[in-house]
């Protein structure tokens, strides 16, 4: 009877069914939704906590090296920069990689904030270190790992893949959580977010203020190093370097007293006594101009005189250990006339130049060697061509750089002080 009148008001027991059916599909294709959208998050959180390891790690690790706290000064300048930026980029992959473990969406909202906050420092992080590049090559894969513990020098390329690595987790999740459902209303979702995002600036304003700290305590040791200042301004210092300072360097052990450097030069370099002697004597030179190679361009400009170059060419970045930025290279022509001075196995060739450019003193430093001389035939122009390593050496010690820093004098020049590091000529 029962079933007679369900019948009677419509009910069908196949339509019935039917509807079992769809109820338990659509069960089951949302289960494997959220089972889907469950692995993407927790791949996105692996994801994040892995480059948090490896970016904190790699940062921490540059910043406890001896390097970060010894000369050249803006070795330490870069360690800071690019370290805190990383260290940053770190923290908030390792909050976001606990929000993404997380079954629910009540982080979706800060972690895209964090997301978005990640891939800006990853830009800010490439446009810093652009202005210094490293001539530098390395091969495969090693450049992701090398790169960074090298005081963060790359090559284009390799700067370019790094960037892109450090942002590819957040520019992942990003693209996930947008296009992510909205999910139910969870109660306190909104105050969890903003307590996650203020560990998260707690946590990078305590990071920003240990390295200040830090960053400032080198700075008075560095202060307290300084012995002499020279130049119009006394821009340029010279500073003493204690044991205890290159205790753990490469430089403990060495022939190497002093430091000169200038925040408006870019060849700042470690000073033998040898070196400082040449400087002194160049100070009671009776010149203007010098001709030298820019390298030793502080140098000449500390004993009150002008080199001819200050800096290299364009032409010849890629010769260049230093970084620098781009705005502060010489012009290739100048310093393809510098290096045909030095690579030109002519007398009066050189001395032609030398009266172009009213030098009347050369400045050879010695412990350069043949290395600097690669770079001066690099810039000649146009390109010199040297088939082998014997004709390399060849042409190297028929040149007048070899036969100066050798003594061998080539007349009419004549040879006014010499020690183990420094040769100066008069070139009247």
């Amino acid at each position: 009877m029962t079933e007679l009148i369900r019948k009677l008001l419509g009910w069908c027991p196949v339509k019935e069914q039917i509807r079992k059916e769809e109820q338990f599909m659509f069960s089951n294709e949302n289960q494997t939704v959220t089972e889907i959208k469950s692995n993407k998050r927790i791949f996105l959180g692996v994801a994040h906590l892995a480059l948090a390891l490896y970016l904190i790690s790699i940062a921490l690790s540059v910043l406890s090296e001896p390097n970060t706290r010894m000369f050249p000064w803006w070795i330490m300048d870069i360690n800071f920069v690019a370290s805190g930026i990383l260290l940053t980029i770190g923290i908030i992959s390792l909050v976001m990689s606990f929000g993404f473990v997380k079954r629910d969406d009540s982080y979706n909202n800060i972690c895209k904030i964090l997301a978005l906050a990640s891939i800006g420092l990853a830009i800010a992080f490439f446009a810093y270190l652009h202005q210094y590049m490293a001539r530098i090559w390395y091969s495969g894969a090693t450049v992701l790992i090398r790169g960074p513990l090298s005081n963060y020098t790359f090559d284009l390329g390799t700067l370019i893949a790094y960037s892109a690595l450090i942002a590819l987790p957040a520019l992942m999740s990003l693209l996930a959580l947008f296009r992510s459902p909205r999910g139910s209303y969870i109660p306190d979702a909104g105050k969890k977010s903003y307590l996650t995002l203020a560990i998260t600036i707690v946590l990078v304003a305590a990071t920003t203020l240990g390295l200040g700290i830090y960053y400032n305590h080198l700075n008075q040791q560095k202060a307290s190093m300084v012995v002499e200042e020279f130049g119009k301004n006394r821009e340029i210092k010279l500073y003493e370097l204690n044991d205890d300072f290159v205790a753990g360097t490469w430089m403990d052990g060495q022939d190497i007293s002093h430091f000169i450097d200038s925040k408006k030069s870019t060849s700042g370099r470690f000073v033998s006594q040898d070196t400082y002697d040449a400087i002194r004597f160049l100070e009671d030179v009776d010149a203007v101009a010098v001709m030298a190679w820019w390298d030793p361009a502080l140098e000449i400009e500390a004993a009150g005189k002008t080199p001819v170059i200050c800096y290299a060419s364009e032409k010849i970045e890629h010769t260049v250990a230093r970084p620098t930025s781009i705005d502060e290279f010489e012009p290739d022509e100048k310093v393809a006339d510098v290096a045909r001075f030095f690579v030109t196995d002519s007398v009066e060739e050189a001395k032609d130049i030398s009266e172009e450019y009213g030098t009347t003193i050369a400045y050879l430093p010695r412990y350069y060697g043949p290395g600097l001389f690669w770079a001066m035939t690099e810039a000649l122009d146009p390109k010199l061509e040297v088939s082998s390593q014997s004709e390399f050496g060849q042409l190297y010690e028929q040149s007048m750089y070899h036969r100066m820093i050798t003594c061998s004098d080539p007349e009419p020049f004549e040879r006014i002080f010499e020690n183990d590091d420094v040769c100066i000529y008069r070139l009247e």
